[in-house]
């Protein structure tokens, strides 16, 4: 087989000048490094290296469809999920789409040799780890969805510098940490606008509540999705709008409100009765000091007197 042929101590393999030899050079030949063409652009592809890291270190064998994969004569744009542009006389891949297709292991940093991508689309599988920084280094890149993987770790700060043509980014419903970067937009940087026209064109899980102790803070997402799978418009709540924080201390400011209403509401009411009494106690002393004084009034005076007579009819 040929796996014994290599295995043996040859130390060279040269075909160039062979007529039969087509176009790419079987997959196997161009991962020796005593092969001839290794270094051909044309006859070992190196995208297609890049793909065969990715699609080894993401348990290729396990996927739902696998159709072509690492084929041994057939070039990389036939494999299944891949799609290939021309540019001068080599393909090169423009999209990747493998969603929910059973991908899982792990994100191959070999992603970032396929420097032309503008698609990239790994949602809805099971890959685990991080997100390589190489991924970062894909300048072409317009539409990013990694959603609905196990993905950990922490994006680097400068993940998004060269990322500039982005128009599309889906994280959620990973376990990505940390702080996804206020990105610095300029007008040339055309995608600012379908970010604004779009609710779901930038979606990470910066929502409440959230798997860790904090959620993922991203500042520019137009979408932010929760532990629960909930996903809602990340823009200022009502109570936001009111300079009030969250619900919790929105609570604290109603509860607040109210013992404070309540606390006006009775002194409200202490003053009115205090008012009630106060205006009568001196009515009734007055009153009582008018009877004592008349009586006193009429005996100090006699029985007989005519002041007695009139103050008596009155």
């Amino acid at each position: 087989s040929f796996a014994n042929f290599v295995d043996e101590d040859y130390t060279s393999i040269y075909l160039r000048g062979n007529l039969n030899l087509s176009d790419p050079a079987p997959l196997m030949l161009c991962f020796l490094s005593n092969f001839d063409f290794t270094n051909s652009d044309k006859k070992c592809p190196p995208e297609r290296n890049a793909l065969k890291d990715f699609y080894e270190s993401a348990k290729g064998q396990e996927w739902t469809n696998d159709t072509l994969w690492l084929h041994p004569y057939k070039s990389h744009c036939d494999w299944h999920g891949v799609t290939c542009t021309f540019l001068g006389d080599s393909e090169h891949a423009r999209k990747l789409d493998l969603r929910n297709n059973g991908l899982s292991g792990t994100l191959s940093k070999s992603i970032g040799d396929l420097h032309m991508l503008e698609e990239l689309d790994l949602s809805d599988n099971d890959i685990k780890g991080v997100v390589p920084s190489e991924v970062g280094h894909l300048s072409k890149l317009v539409r990013l969805r990694l959603s609905y993987n196990e993905l950990t770790g922490t994006l680097p700060d400068d993940f998004f510098a060269n990322l500039t043509k982005l128009q599309l980014i889906q994280l959620h419903s990973n376990r990505i940490r940390g702080t996804i970067p206020i990105l610095e937009w300029t007008e040339e940087k055309s995608w600012k606008p379908i970010l604004s026209n779009y609710s779901s064109s930038f979606v990470a899980d910066c929502g409440s509540p959230s798997d860790f102790g904090e959620s993922l803070n991203c500042t520019e997402c137009t979408m932010c999705c929760n532990a629960h799978g909930n996903c809602y418009p990340n823009e200022d709540t009502d109570i936001q709008k009111m300079y009030i924080e969250d619900y919790t201390h929105f609570s604290l400011v109603l509860y607040f409100g109210f013992f404070a209403g309540a606390y006006l509401i009775v002194v409200l009411v202490l003053s009115v009765l205090n008012r009630k009494k106060y205006r009568q106690l001196p009515r009734r002393s007055i009153r009582q000091l008018s009877e004592k004084d008349h009586k006193y009034a009429l005996h100090a005076l006699g029985a007989d007197s005519v002041y007695q007579f009139f103050m008596g009819k009155s």
